[in-house]
């Protein structure tokens, strides 16, 4: 299970680190995250009747995780007129559909918001893990066991018994020293 957790987490972060979509890729992305709900909703038509967004509701989340903010902003804000003019069309339903937009456009604030800020956060640690070195190695014991983490990775790796572990740093030094007085002659 916590396996099943790091990965998924991992899967996020690159998700999230990926650079938004940009040009023409970003806007056949932009009008297929407005067609694929509004069809959605069209298919519900009989079944679902009113002032209904919940099938854009996703597909801004996409949207976010995709394009950049403003993009995926108009994805949402692209999909009030759509929903308005295609399906409320009795006067009566206005109250349902001005709180509905509100609702909605909140809702997609706030999904935008979150993942740009996520977004920032992941950026901001990984500006801050670049100014450690690479080297930065991490040796703990824990029950006669040497582990090793490095800054930011997860989990810690296992490298076996503390004397298997010292003989072959040990082992490393001696070679490393050998290198040094060999590379001092040339």
């Amino acid at each position: 299970m916590h396996q099943r957790l790091l990965v998924a987490r991992r899967g996020l972060m690159q998700l999230l680190q990926i650079l938004p979509l940009t040009g023409r890729p970003a806007l056949f992305s932009a009008l297929t995250l407005v067609a694929l709900p509004t069809i959605i909703r069209a298919a519900a038509n009989g079944v679902v009747t009113g002032c209904e967004f919940t099938p854009y509701l996703p597909f801004v989340l996409i949207g976010a995780l995709l394009l950049r903010w403003w993009l995926a902003a108009a994805v949402a804000l692209s999909a009030v007129p759509i929903l308005g003019g295609f399906f409320v069309t009795p006067i009566h339903e206005a109250a349902c559909f001005l709180s509905s937009v509100a609702m909605f456009l909140a809702s997609s604030a706030a999904i935008i918001g979150i993942v740009m800020m996520l977004r920032t956060i992941i950026a901001a640690m990984q500006r801050r893990g670049a100014d450690k070195a690479a080297s930065d190695i991490v040796f703990s014991l824990r029950g006669g066991e040497v582990w090793a983490s490095w800054y930011g990775e997860d989990p810690p790796l296992r490298l076996g018994s503390r004397a298997r572990v010292a003989a072959m740093m040990k082992d490393f030094l001696a070679q490393e020293e050998v290198g040094e007085r060999l590379s001092r002659r040339r």
